[in-house]
């Protein structure tokens, strides 16, 4: 059955743009004897619906409760695990001692079905029903670690029914962002919501068609696949359509972001928006008059349940390395090997990091960067290739990208000095203990001694802890042993006493 704004589309086509049945089919996809249904219809009176009175079903109406209650469970749960017909006929009879005919509940299982799916294709028009939902974001201003200002985007998910808001917060609003947080609040409050509405926001809509009809873009097609809800999407420039998450968007802008925070770790800051939203639904309905964290029960009652796998929100991309051994994503550049000048590798791309792969080896990973026109590198790709050129250490673009007291320690050493000192670092990082590069360094410092023995003596002592076993467990009361023996075999041994 086509939804209306489908159906409408079809007459447009066939009545203002006079274009023929055949042209609607291949322009709308739909079969032709549907495209000439709806073209030559000329009565739209709605259908009667379903007669699902519990009085024409006279053995079965003191079980449609029961059945009714099953399917609308149904609805939560992916299609292969719901009731069919003979599955709901076989649990009354095990379960509440049923002894009417399969037919009456087939007939009455259709009907209802019929009927669940009118409602939910807009036939009887329900406003703010539990487990429908809204999303958008909202800009806001935070200071970062250094003080300096900055633009941050927070996304909110209401809850029209109990206006109840989940809101995360991250850097921008691209596609990962938009998915890591969907993904995060469906798992905090335990389900997906089975209607969430949008604006046309270019993360999700790649084309606004005619009517309801959208082009979504592959990633978020793809997530909505997983957790089974419907995007609805508001007419352009009809923000009024989804109302009640633009008023909760300025509403934490004006309480959970006042005053300016400070932000050093959006997974921290996150941490504290759970627990302000959960103190802000202790306050009244502004028209039920009952707190909102009651009306959520019913909200969270029709969520639909969170599938099995988790969605690992992340994009793949493939891109060159130039001959400086960087590669562009977005405007910035990210330093691999100078092995790999020339290559293509893998970028998987997540909301807050980027994880570059070669010959399905990791090569490189870097924390996601959301400025312009930066360069970032991982400094331990290029330890081999210092150890050849030390005397181009403190000219390199990544010797910033040093631990500090490295660069300090670096600079005041020369010749093989600093080329030993280079090949130790090296080590370190191949052993996967770049951790203690620093710590190892320190160390000799404390004991005034910098040289490369030194420091990696240090190394030794963090990285192979010294083992210490347990002391051995003896019984209470052990055994006392009563051994004399005699020497005196010993003397044969020398030769009798007179050698002694």
């Amino acid at each position: 059955m086509l939804r209306m704004a489908q159906i409408n589309y079809i007459k447009d086509l066939y009545e203002k743009e006079e274009k023929s049945l055949r042209e609607i089919s291949r322009i709308t996809g739909h079969n032709f004897r549907t495209v000439q249904k709806y073209a030559y219809c000329d009565d739209w009176n709605e259908a009667a619906k379903p007669n699902v009175d519990s009085k024409s079903f006279p053995v079965l109406g003191p079980y449609i409760p029961i059945v009714n209650q099953w399917l609308e469970a149904d609805r939560k749960v992916p299609r292969k695990q719901r009731h069919t017909a003979k599955r709901i006929f076989d649990r009354l009879k095990e379960e509440h001692g049923f002894t009417g005919g399969y037919t009456s509940v087939k007939v009455y299982v259709r009907m209802k079905k019929q009927l669940m799916r009118m409602q939910q294709d807009g036939y009887i028009p329900l406003e703010h029903l539990p487990g429908d939902a809204q999303a958008d974001f909202g800009e806001f201003l935070f200071y970062d670690a250094e003080g300096r200002e900055q633009k941050g985007y927070a996304l909110t998910i209401s809850f029209p029914y109990s206006n109840k808001g989940f809101t995360q917060a991250f850097p921008t609003q691209n596609q990962e962002c938009l998915l890591e947080g969907m993904k995060r609040i469906f798992e905090y409050i335990g389900g997906a919501p089975r209607h969430l509405r949008f604006d046309n926001m270019s993360t999700a809509v790649v084309q606004v068609l005619k009517g309801n009809e959208r082009v979504l873009t592959d990633g978020f097609n793809r997530f909505m696949l997983h957790y089974r809800f419907q995007a609805e999407f508001c007419n352009p420039a009809s923000g009024n359509e989804k109302g009640n998450v633009e008023n909760k968007v300025g509403y934490s802008r004006r309480n959970a972001f006042v005053p300016v925070p400070t932000i050093s770790s959006f997974e921290e800051f996150n941490k504290t928006l759970w627990e302000w939203c959960e103190k802000d639904a202790q306050r009244e309905h502004y028209k039920q008059k009952v707190p909102i964290e009651e009306l959520w029960q019913k909200d969270a009652g029709e969520l639909l349940e969170l599938p099995q796998h988790p969605y690992q929100v992340f994009r793949y991309s493939a891109l060159k390395v130039n001959k400086n051994g960087l590669v562009d994503v977005e405007t910035n550049k990210y330093g691999l090997s100078p092995t790999l000048a020339g290559k293509t590798v893998q970028a998987k791309i997540f909301f807050d990091r980027i994880e570059f792969f070669y010959d399905h080896q990791q090569v490189g990973h870097f924390k996601r960067s959301y400025k312009r026109n930066e360069e970032l590198f991982d400094w331990t790709q290029y330890l081999s290739t210092l150890c050849k050129k030390p005397r181009a250490v403190e000219n390199a673009r990544f010797f910033r990208q040093f631990p500090v007291k490295w660069q300090e320690h670096l600079r005041k050493i020369q010749g093989t000095e600093r080329k030993n000192a280079l090949q130790l670092l090296s080590e370190i990082v191949q052993d996967g203990n770049a951790s203690l590069c620093t710590d190892a360094l320190e160390l000799a410092s404390e004991n005034g001694r910098t040289d490369v023995d030194s420091i990696r003596q240090c190394y030794y002592m963090l990285a192979k802890k010294e083992f210490r076993p347990e002391p051995l467990a003896l019984p209470s009361n052990p055994p006392v042993l009563n051994y004399s023996p005699s020497l005196s075999v010993y003397d044969s041994l020398m030769g009798g006493e007179s050698n002694v």
